[in-house]
């Protein structure tokens, strides 16, 4: 396999593909990237997300990106009843959220209390198909939603010249037939450098949802990205890690931080009505694997 990474997304992007590639070959792939990178990060103040962001109540003609990435994330709305919302922008803002997570990883933030603990309930925008527009209802985060569109459109390119799979900071998709299922193993959400499980894949993808990775202190309290739109604050959960096989890296991304939300109980439920296979870490270093595999667990 001949392997190709470059950085994206503020991760490294890897690339695993039976067919040897050129720069001409690998710079389709990069540009997809770059673009939904300027579509939907919160971080660019002139990203078209941004812009949105400054229009709320207003309807705003978008472009095909963004409203193929809006209309999958208002039917994830639907089908994870509110569970996965991208209207979490001020909950995470006011968790400390507010700069790139570079800027803001193991600070102690000093901010001024505010009201997070309010559900966030409402639907998040509506959606005009004939005039390809949207209104935002609320300011909206869709980190929980781009990357896995992205990887399933890079894959998508490359599945034209081979077969093998890209990996996405540890978000993974195959394409084309491989040979033999991968074995990936899952990190200790504590400790990055030991493997504590593993699971199987021979189609479709994997992705892992974590509150262990991307957390600070905001006035002494230990806070982490995974907002619960149901409070309104980072959630609770004694998930700490879920990895989770899905049909689409885009699938896989969603019912990754859904279960996790929802917790064990809801959780596990949620992986077995989807046909899915995954791996929970519990809180109290308890391992959960089930499911109906993609492979064996």
């Amino acid at each position: 396999m001949y392997q190709y990474r470059f950085n994206s997304m503020s991760t490294i992007v890897q690339i695993s593909i039976s067919q040897e590639m050129f720069a001409n070959d690998l710079m389709p792939v990069y540009k997809e990237f770059e673009r939904i990178e300027e579509t939907c990060s919160r971080f660019k103040k002139n990203s078209e997300l941004s812009l949105l962001n400054r229009q709320v109540g207003m309807e705003v003609t978008v472009s095909n990106e963004m409203f193929s990435i809006l209309s999958k994330a208002g039917e994830f709305y639907q089908e994870t009843g509110g569970v996965f919302n991208p209207g979490i922008l001020s909950s995470l803002e006011a968790a400390g959220y507010a700069g790139s997570i570079e800027t803001i990883r193991n600070q102690n933030l000093r901010l001024r209390d505010a009201n997070t603990t309010t559900a966030v309930k409402a639907v998040p925008f509506s959606l005009d198909a004939a005039a390809q527009s949207v209104m935002l209802h609320q300011r909206i985060d869709l980190g929980g939603i781009a990357k896995g569109w992205v990887i399933d459109q890079a894959a998508a390119l490359l599945e034209k010249m081979g077969y093998g799979f890209i990996n996405v900071g540890g978000d993974i998709r195959i394409f084309g037939d491989l040979p033999r299922s991968l074995n990936i193993g899952i990190e200790d959400p504590n400790d990055s450098v030991r493997m504590i499980s593993s699971i199987q894949v021979s189609t479709g993808a994997v992705a892992t949802s974590t509150s262990g990775k991307r957390k600070w202190l905001r006035n002494g309290e230990r806070q982490h990205h995974l907002i619960d739109p149901r409070t309104g604050k980072p959630s609770s959960s004694s998930i700490v890690s879920a990895t989770v096989t899905a049909p689409t890296a885009l699938e896989a991304d969603i019912w990754a931080k859904t279960v996790l939300l929802l917790d064990e109980k809801e959780g596990r439920n949620w992986i077995v009505d989807k046909g899915a296979s995954a791996v929970f870490i519990m809180n109290d270093g308890e391992i959960w694997k089930g499911g109906i595999p993609n492979g064996d667990v």
